[in-house]
């Protein structure tokens, strides 16, 4: 995106994905829900830091917690909403991954929630009543699951269209090369300037 920020302007919008829907509100640990869906020996490699991720995460600087539980998310997404209508959604959530992903605290816990509001700079107070808005709650699963409905089954996933144009989307998931995105920013880039 920077690599354009010249010719296009663009906004981040973070959407609701439960990969877990069914998590228990008291969490599993990583290790156990690891085993269980892929195997053993998956699990053993990811405690290890081993594993693809790890070494992935390596290569950017990132160092993975593996000590850490699978939790639900759905908090955390309302707390993405709201800091969305406060211009803060970006920054709340790469202090939710680093919290979750590097830290491994409970990103299903109140109190750890409102750390991260903080250090957001989000006002808590409003945040607490946005997360517990009973019409927010329910938008943000049903959001969730529209997502299902549309065929998308994991993240990240990533739709990418000109603000106004609903008809040519670049929709794909899993991580991509920076060239995935540049070739896809060209493009419409392209097509606005062949529109003037």
């Amino acid at each position: 995106m920077k690599a354009f920020s010249d010719s296009l302007s663009f906004e981040v919008r973070w959407k609701p994905f439960f990969l877990n829907p069914s998590t228990p509100e008291t969490g599993v640990s990583l290790e156990q829900y690891l085993s269980k869906r892929y195997g053993a020996s998956v699990a053993a490699m990811a405690k290890q830091g081993t594993g693809h991720l790890s070494k992935a995460g390596a290569n950017v600087g990132i160092s993975f917690n593996f000590d850490r539980q699978i939790v639900n998310t759905l908090k955390s997404h309302c707390m993405l909403d709201y800091a969305r209508c406060e211009g803060k959604q970006d920054l709340l959530a790469e202090n939710l991954f680093q919290a979750y992903f590097q830290e491994a605290k409970d990103i299903n816990s109140l109190d750890v929630l409102a750390k991260i509001a903080v250090d957001t700079g989000l006002n808590l107070e409003a945040m607490e009543r946005h997360m517990t808005e009973s019409s927010v709650v329910t938008r943000i699963q049903e959001e969730a699951m529209g997502a299902r409905d549309e065929g998308i089954n994991g993240v990240p996933h990533f739709n990418i269209h000109i603000k106004g144009d609903n008809h040519n989307i670049a929709s794909f998931s899993g991580a991509q090369p920076p060239d995935t995105f540049k070739s896809i920013f060209q493009r419409f880039l392209t097509r606005l300037k062949s529109s003037v």
